[in-house]
């Protein structure tokens, strides 16, 4: 009997049993937001750079709190951040040498001073069961060659276990997971994905490291669901799949705690079934905590990905259950080898039969016996003639049909695409298919501007349809684990994806005492098991990454920990190789790169010769973050300088492209470097978009001295922030290609010139209304492809430039020939009037472009990037708004007001103008354009169809009308 004939007979009057039945379970939840309940804090008198006092509450002991100097009389203030009861407090020093201390202990309105002689390596304070709510320690009796260090401070409590400190036990209980819960009616709907903190205006006094917005805190979710009166647990199983919960999440059913996670960015399940009652509405509450100094950008808060229900049988494919891998791959024919993993939950032993199909092609079938509890792995081969091989330009999807049978009846089956590629990392850079595939990329944090860090599926495809236009063709997942939705998408538009768990390893980062570290033990396996198992079937992803910039580096013990994770990864998947984003210039020689098999770069152009050829030859590598170049969407300053720290006002930056913090440097820079060193296999900008938080130069602490080249500019800015009180306004970043709202900055122009030569493009900078500059030097540049260009002002020639001629300038330890990647022509004198370039390739016409000086705006112009869309409340429409003159010209420098209003069956979820420095609710219709240009966000009502009208009324001029479309959705549509 051949395979495809037996597959036949399977398949013949069978019918579902207990197959998993898999639907969206994001809708009908309500929310409340309880606030950040307590912090735990250190502050010290003085502090080494490397050793904050953050260090001696990290709970780490290989980190320390050092005073800077040997000066006796040093003090350490530590608040818990903790009701429970402290029975003793552990003071370990960094050595055991003599020294003395003075501690004051309050609890409540008492306060208590103990004084302690010579002391060794551990000091114990004995506190006799009382909440702790400061402690200040004084160190005298130092000197020389006795600083004033301390390794930790444990609170004990009263189970002799240490307290972590800032964890989400200092919270306060609220009786919200239980179902009779009195305070349920201040609660608000709210659909999934959902993050509570973009909902609220930017906050002047919250960090903007962090986005200004109010995400860290605690937050409950709640939602009832039925469960059928003929539900017996003994044959069905119902799990709950949550894709992110940020963070620390607690799944409660029905009042009983029946899941937990650490990690703010894995995908976890949850089995309902132990916990559910037949023939009633049973209660799902989870509850999201956010500590303070976790993270160093924005991370969004509360149920942020998505949520499904999975309901199945007792005998199942196991979560993440089929592994697919393509280990003979090419044009004449490929072979799929399938694994199965199946699990017996239930009381028996069963037979099963298993098998594997794409379209006409199938496995041979499988039959194994299962015994109670067991899980077991199937594997099975399928054989594919003249298969169609995934690709970036053809990426096409095949779907592999798992099915598994209990003697003729289909108990299981699940659907899962998969490509046809092979993928290969060589010392001269990184094949697809055979072929060298030059990785043009860029890396992106996990928000979507003004939806905050919810993720929409629509908004993210938005974003790759940007990148590809701009000759992107890969994505680096930075720093985490990114949704499953990012991944489906790069595989259907043909994106490479490097995919990263990690930004923090065992050791704390930076002052981010409440960093991954505090998880690291317990959870960083059970992480890269999620993230592996569940992404190992994407075509799209060509690496795994461990982590970025992590401590360890420079660690005697980083490379074994390399090492595990990389193994660790292995476990789950050994098709691709291991990666980790490496900063430190001694990760290259001090064993650190021993444990990689492909060697990230980041911000290192002037170490691709020596690493090829003394450090790693023959190793392929990368540049996992390059440029972080900054600038600010149209606005430009003068004079135009070419140092990387020039161009920062008005905490602004000048869209020049030149631009970027201290260890960074322009984009010309890594071009330069990839064609010294054409083994490089790619690059991956920071960043495709701007994200929230993170608004170098702009940080909110005086680490922005850092920041500045220029020391003028350095002392006016530093006078200025210091005014503020060290409280800057910017909330987002600058460093995005492409601003917040999804408007290409100039940049976006250069790098296309660069990614995509074969397009006959040309960009002219900066734009032309400089009313009151007539007569001064404003210099031009213009990016193109082409080899020669000569500027037109006003129909008079300004000079021809052609591309490698002319002066130098250096960044980064780089010399760059100014028209090297860019056309400059810098004594141009500013009139208002037609800016005009013509430019020549291989001396023929190859493009021509314009830039005039516009008159006032005098409407205001709209474009639906959709102008039809589903009644799913999931899909988007994104509205582009300019204001324009008469001649329909955008005007670059209005900045008024502007408010929106719909009617319909769809709401208004979101405004971005592209300003870092915009205070205003992203989700108020009351909002401003900056510098011409404002985007809204439309999404259709679940269930309902018609016309959305929508009515955008700048200030001072009239309104403009602009309709969507909305389609009823399908039964599919709604199921998901």
């Amino acid at each position: 009997m051949t395979t495809k004939l037996f597959f036949s007979l399977l398949t013949i009057g069978a019918t579902a049993l207990h197959a998993a039945e898999r639907s969206t379970f994001d809708f009908g939840w309500t929310f409340k937001y309880y606030g950040t309940g307590l912090r735990a804090t250190a502050r010290a008198s003085s502090e080494q750079g490397n050793n904050p006092a953050a260090h001696a509450i990290d709970g780490n002991p290989h980190t320390r709190w050092c005073a800077n100097s040997e000066k006796p009389g040093q003090r350490l203030h530590i608040t818990p951040g903790t009701q429970e009861k402290i029975k003793t407090i552990n003071i370990i020093w960094e050595n055991g040498k003599p020294k003395d201390l003075t501690a004051r202990i309050r609890s409540g309105r008492k306060s208590v001073s103990k004084s302690f002689s010579d002391c060794g390596e551990r000091t114990h304070i004995n506190i006799g069961g009382r909440p702790v709510h400061s402690l200040s320690l004084t160190v005298k009796g130092t000197s020389m060659a006795v600083w004033a260090s301390i390794r930790e401070v444990e609170f004990i409590g009263m189970n002799d276990k240490p307290i972590s400190l800032g964890s989400t036990s200092a919270y306060p209980r609220t009786g919200a997971e239980k179902p009779g819960f009195k305070g349920a009616d201040e609660f608000k709907p709210v659909q999934l994905p959902h993050d509570w903190a973009i909902e609220s205006p930017f906050l002047a006094a919250e960090p903007n490291e962090t986005g200004k917005l109010p995400w860290n805190g605690m937050g409950w979710y709640r939602k009832e669901f039925a469960v059928p009166a003929s539900f017996d647990r003994e044959k069905e199983r119902y799990y709950l799949d949550f894709d992110g919960v940020m963070a620390n999440p607690q799944v409660y059913v029905n009042g009983k705690l029946a899941g937990e996670w650490g990690y703010g960015y894995s995908p976890f399940r949850v089995d309902l079934t132990p916990h559910l009652i037949a023939g009633q509405n049973n209660l799902i509450a989870v509850r999201a905590t956010n500590a303070e100094a976790s993270t160093r950008w924005y991370p969004g808060a509360g149920i942020y990905r998505h949520t499904w229900l999975e309901k199945t049988g007792p005998i199942h494919i196991a979560q993440w259950g089929v592994y697919a891998t393509t280990p003979e791959v090419s044009a004449d024919a490929a072979t799929v080898r399938v694994e199965t993993t199946l699990d017996n939950t239930s009381g028996r032993e069963a037979e099963l039969t298993v098998q594997q199909s794409i379209g006409e092609a199938a496995a041979r079938p499988v039959t194994v016996t299962l015994a109670p509890g067991e899980s077991r792995a199937v594997t099975q081969e399928v054989r594919l003639i003249r298969p169609t091989l995934w690709s970036c330009e053809s990426p096409h999807l095949y779907i592999l049909r798992t099915a598994v049978y209990q003697g003729s009846k289909r108990i299981d089956d699940k659907e899962t695409p998969i490509g046809i590629r092979s993928t290969e990392w060589r010392a001269d850079g990184f094949y697809l298919n055979g072929k060298r595939v030059q990785l043009k990329g860029v890396c992106e944090h996990h928000d979507l501007g003004p939806l905050g860090a919810a993720f929409h599926e629509r908004a993210f495809e938005r974003k790759i349809e940007i990148l590809r236009e701009m000759g992107c063709n890969s994505i680096r997942t930075t720093h985490n684990t990114p949704a499953a939705e990012l991944l489906d998408l790069c595989d259907r538009h043909g994106m490479l994806v490097i995919d990263e768990v990690f930004d923090i390893w065992k050791y704390q980062k930076y002052d981010k005492v409440n960093g991954y570290h505090q998880h690291w033990p317990v959870w960083w396996q059970k992480d890269v098991r999620a993230m592996a198992m569940r992404d190992r079937n994407h075509p799209c992803i060509i690496a795994w990454s461990g982590g970025n910039e992590i401590i360890e580096i420079v660690r005697q013990d980083g490379p074994g920990i390399s090492r595990a994770i990389r193994d660790e990864f292995r476990k789950y998947d050994a098709t691709r190789p291991y990666t980790v984003g490496v900063n430190a210039a001694a990760g290259a020689w001090n064993g650190f790169a021993e444990s990689m098999d492909v060697y990230g770069y980041n911000y290192k152009p002037d170490h691709y010769r020596a690493f090829e050829t003394k450090h790693r030859p023959g190793m392929p590598y990368y540049g996992s973050e390059t440029a972080s170049c900054v600038g600010s969407r149209d606005t430009y300053f003068f004079p135009v300088k070419w140092g990387v720290g020039d161009g920062f006002r008005n905490f602004q930056v000048s869209a020049y492209g030149l631009y970027a913090p201290g260890w960074a440097y322009c984009p010309d820079v890594e071009f330069t470097a990839q064609d010294m060193n054409p083994n490089c296999a790619g690059e991956y900008v920071w960043t495709g978009f701007d994200y929230i938080g993170e608004p170098t130069p702009y940080n909110q602490d005086k680490t922005n001295a850092n920041n500045f080249e220029n020391e003028a500019e350095r002392k006016k800015y530093m006078a200025l922030l210091k005014e503020m009180g060290n409280k800057a306004p910017s909330r987002s970043s600058y460093f995005g290609i492409i601003d917040l709202a999804g408007f290409p900055k100039d940049t976006y122009y250069l790098y296309q010139s660069r990614w995509r030569p074969e397009l006959k493009q040309a960009h002219i900078l900066p734009h032309w209304n400089w009313r009151g500059r007539e007569g001064e030097v404003t210099p031009v540049m213009v990016f193109s492809a082409g080899d020669e260009a000569e500027l037109f002002l006003n129909g008079k020639s300004q000079g021809v430039r052609r591309k490698g001629e002319g002066e130098f300038f250096a960044q980064h330890g780089v010399k760059v020939n100014k028209n090297g990647h860019r056309f400059v022509w810098e004594d141009v004198k500013y009139a208002p009037g037609e800016l005009r370039v013509v430019v020549k390739k291989d001396g023929k016409p190859w493009a021509t472009a314009t830039r005039r000086t516009t008159g006032k705006s005098v409407r205001a112009r709209a474009r639906a990037d959709r102008s039809t869309i589903a009644g799913d409340a999931r899909d988007l429409s994104f509205i582009s708004v300019a204001l324009v003159d008469a001649k329909g010209r955008v005007v670059p420098t209005d900045c008024r007001k502007v408010s929106f209003a719909i009617e319909g069956p769809a709401r208004l979820v979101g405004f971005c103008n592209g300003d870092p420095t915009d205070q205003r609710c992203m989700q108020s219709p009351h909002q401003a354009f900056f510098n011409g240009r404002i985007v809204a966000v439309v999404r259709g009502l679940r269930g309902e169809s018609g016309e959305a009208n929508i009515t955008i009324r700048p200030e001072g001029l009239e309104a403009t009308r602009i309709s969507v479309a909305i389609e009823a959705a399908s039964a599919e549509q709604l199921r998901r």
